[in-house]
């Protein structure tokens, strides 16, 4: 996978939910279903010592700043990206995890209730996200350069339900005649099932998926490219903690859910750290009204290409900057650049949700000045 499509499937976790099917080759697989037509916004995972490349011109301003109106075989052979610079890591939750409190999974879209550990499934980065009913985080690897290949190595997804680990995922595929039928196998002394799904994410490879319960009270489905069963299960057996608990961490603040929307989803994306030692690149919140309108509010290292370069036409001007209101997908988009390659994307869709909406959730945003320590930032980003 080149780092092009990496970072068009991170942006469509920035489209609304609910238009088209799913793709589950793409990072972003569940039920935010991407608008297949629409696949033109790029986040830069940025590397080590590499500037993030976003290409909207306009004249420097100001930072968007706070208080501004605005058990069975070897684990994965990953040796050579094991010396690689990692993401760091999300701040602590200070609750309790998935194996001691089950009930807790897919009820917080603040906290995700496990951890993974990322040499295990061979990945240097990370792409978490909280939603209704199920957490999940996405881990690829490569060093996240726009001329680089930056390959998906594994998705994990916990729920307390096996049907909504599974949502959207390989097992709803239809599977070719003569498949390989699920292997019975065991993960950590509890039983599961693993089923091959030849040319997964890319032909040339098989993706395994891996599902079963890792803690009473707790579904979980690994999806991975590997050679055999035997390294999905072990690397399951080890790389995944249900006794941790840690906070969706994005440096923003919306003090409000805006009127007639719940918080849906919350998604943070954490890269090797730069030279600035900046790991987290970019994160969402998405707030979902009772018919299937979408407020999206996007902020990091973003771009879109219906925005970008010669494209990029000011005809607004929000939290004192010029900014962007654009037709995308079946919705519109409301993009403001800021300092240092980063860019805020509201995006909308649906009837009854309009201009004014986006532009009071962008005004009525705030966000942190310090992009490196993740400590700093709000402790719950809405409300």
């Amino acid at each position: 996978m080149k780092h092009a499509e990496l970072v068009d499937s991170i942006a469509d976790a920035l489209r609304p939910r609910g238009e088209g099917d799913v793709d589950v080759a793409a990072l972003r697989a569940g039920t935010m279903a991407r608008v297949r037509s629409a696949r033109r916004r790029r986040i830069a995972v940025a590397a080590a010592g590499v500037v993030a490349a976003v290409a909207v011109t306009v004249t420097v301003e100001p930072q968007l700043t706070a208080g501004r109106a605005p058990e069975t075989g070897a684990p994965p052979n990953v040796s050579a990206n094991r010396s690689s610079p990692r993401a760091a890591a999300l701040p602590a939750a200070n609750v309790p995890g998935a194996a001691q409190r089950p009930d807790t999974v897919g009820t917080d879209r603040a906290v995700l209730h496990f951890d993974v550990d990322l040499a295990s499934f061979g990945g240097t980065g990370a792409l978490w996200e909280t939603e209704p009913g199920r957490e999940r985080v996405s881990v690829w690897t490569g060093s996240g350069t726009r001329d680089a290949t930056t390959d998906q190595t594994a998705k994990v997804v916990i729920s307390q339900t096996l049907d909504r680990a599974q949502f959207g995922g390989m097992t709803t595929r239809t599977l070719p005649p003569n498949s390989p039928a699920p292997v019975t196998v065991t993960v950590a002394g509890r039983p599961g099932k693993i089923q091959a799904y030849p040319g997964g994410w890319e032909a040339a490879k098989v993706a395994w998926v891996l599902w079963w319960q890792p803690a009473d009270g707790v579904w979980a489905e690994v999806t991975m490219d590997a050679d055999d069963a035997g390294t999905v299960v072990a690397a399951a057996a080890t790389g995944i903690h249900l006794d941790r608990s840690q906070r969706c961490a994005v440096p923003i603040r919306v003090g409000a859910v805006p009127a007639g929307t719940e918080w849906e989803n919350c998604m943070t994306v954490m890269a090797p750290a730069g030279a600035d030692g900046r790991s987290w690149q970019a994160g969402s919140l998405e707030f979902r009204g009772p018919r299937g309108d979408t407020l999206i509010l996007a902020y990091g290292d973003i771009r879109d290409w219906d925005a970008d370069g010669d494209k990029y036409v000011p005809n607004r001007i929000v939290r004192g900057r010029p900014a962007m209101w654009f037709p995308s997908g079946p919705g519109h988009q409301l993009a403001v650049p800021d300092t240092g390659g980063r860019n805020l994307f509201v995006s909308m869709h649906g009837e009854n949700v309009t201009e004014q909406d986006a532009v009071a959730l962008a005004e009525g945003a705030t966000f942190s000045d310090d992009l490196v320590d993740l400590d700093t930032w709000p402790k719950r980003p809405v409300g």
